[in-house]
């Protein structure tokens, strides 16, 4: 992505193409578990937002590694990536529209 520091929220094809051209990318799903169980982003790791630990499961991520977070619909995902930001993780993107945009897109998605 052009100007990573500023750009906060990128459509589903450009998170797609920073996912496969970015070494050691992941996704980040902060949706709750029966959001995930309705279908996911392959290999990505799952924090609810809104669980109590949400912070200190973060700590465990590898802050130096690329994150695309997303949630349903775009907003909870960019509220963990301030979050994520805020703990000293530099490159967090957001999948504007979230996983609904995803899949309505026609990106992968297990089920």
């Amino acid at each position: 992505m052009a100007d990573e520091k500023k750009r906060s929220e990128a459509p589903p094809d450009e998170c797609q193409r920073v996912i496969e051209e970015t070494e050691g990318c992941r996704f980040l799903d902060v949706r709750t578990p029966s959001e995930s169980a309705q279908g996911h982003l392959e290999d990505a790791v799952t924090i609810d937002v809104y669980a109590p630990d949400f912070r200190s499961r973060l700590e465990k991520l590898d802050c130096d590694r690329p994150y695309v977070a997303h949630c349903k619909r775009g907003l909870r995902g960019a509220k963990a990536m301030e979050i994520l930001r805020q703990a000293g993780f530099a490159r967090v993107y957001n999948i504007s529209g979230g996983f609904d945009s995803w899949a309505a897109g026609g990106h992968p998605v297990q089920r």
